[in-house]
């Protein structure tokens, strides 16, 4: 399955699980503080999460989608688990 950003854009509205990785991640991930591809709400809890985690690679440069955290009014919630 491809994780680019099509896919973040069909999951609008739910939670995803990330999985942080050092190598063969799903998808390349850069939070930004303005101009993020998509508005991301950390969340404290797992529940009521859509699917598998997908795996990430959190990066400083060359990302495949950007993320900025927001407080309110986001695109998508994610669980970062470790």
């Amino acid at each position: 399955m491809s994780y680019g950003k099509s896919f973040f854009e069909s999951m609008k509205g739910k939670k995803i699980v990330f999985k942080e990785v050092s190598s063969f991640p799903d998808v390349k991930i850069q939070f930004v503080d303005s101009f993020g591809d998509f508005k991301v709400k950390i969340a404290e809890s797992k529940s009521f999460a859509s699917g598998d985690p997908i795996k990430v690679q959190y990066v400083s440069s060359f990302p495949d989608v950007k993320l900025q955290k927001v407080s309110s009014f986001p695109d998508f919630e994610i669980y970062m688990e470790r």
